[in-house]
């Protein structure tokens, strides 16, 4: 099997509200062959797909708006039918065995920028941002699934347990050694390298779809969002446009 980019992206799907056209097709495929345990086309790990849970998300939104976690076709497929038509939306497939700090679900999020040069440049104080209630698979509060900010601010356990829910990334060093001493996990060797490997893919993809107009003196800053699962792999779940000076 060659590699893709669902080496490194959860399985997603690009769907359009009031349409059942091709996509829409192969997403409701894709579905159902997880649900009788089909794996042969998928490409993440068979244990994210247990549970065959979904998360379907609007296209042009951030800050976990509009953000629902499913694992029944039907409901779906009355979620995507109540939606404004033409609207675009992301079916993508939850990572169902994330790497927890603490019994609680986190992810890290990292600055990138981008000049007209096409030079990357990226925050090295990458943070983590955690939830504020302890991971359970059958509880679909997105209190317990979605770390966003703007999302965790409005639960009743937020900065409970770390101040505005963020952690600066060394401390998860700290806690790798701390819970997996004889791993030997280096996070500036083996995590960190893998996102900016993966910030570099993504930006090569829309190469030529920045900066159309040529312009010399401009940048774009962006948001990646990136996941670690329990076997320490790095996942990237999303990355977003913060900033457009082209």
């Amino acid at each position: 099997m060659r590699y893709t980019a669902f080496e490194s992206i959860p399985t997603s799907f690009i769907l359009i509200a009031g349409y059942e056209n091709q996509e829409y097709l192969n997403f409701i495929e894709r579905f159902k062959d997880i649900a009788k345990g089909k794996f042969s086309k998928e490409h993440i790990p068979e244990k994210h797909c247990q549970e065959n849970i979904w998360l379907i998300k609007p296209a042009n939104m951030n800050q976990g708006r509009g953000i629902e976690i499913f694992k029944n076709l039907f409901e779906i497929e009355n979620f995507l039918q109540t939606r404004p038509k033409n609207t675009y939306w992301v079916a993508q497939k939850y990572i169902e065995k994330p790497l927890l700090y603490y019994g609680r679900k986190f992810d890290i999020r990292m600055w990138v920028l981008v000049t007209a040069k096409n030079e990357i440049f990226y925050y090295r104080k990458a943070y983590m941002r955690t939830s504020s209630s302890e991971y359970v698979m059958n509880n679909f509060n997105n209190f317990v699934h979605l770390t966003n900010n703007c999302l965790q601010k409005y639960g009743d356990n937020f900065g409970k347990f770390e101040d505005g829910n963020t952690l600066p990334l060394e401390t998860l060093q700290l806690y790798i050694d701390q819970q997996f001493p004889n791993l030997g996990i280096d996070v500036k060797k083996h995590i960190i390298p893998r996102m900016k490997d993966l910030i570099i893919d993504t930006i090569l993809s829309v190469k030529k779809q920045l900066n159309p107009k040529k312009r010399k003196y401009c940048f774009e800053l962006f948001g990646y969002d990136f996941l670690i699962d329990e076997d320490f792999r790095t996942w990237l779940l999303e990355v977003f446009l913060i900033f457009k000076d082209f």
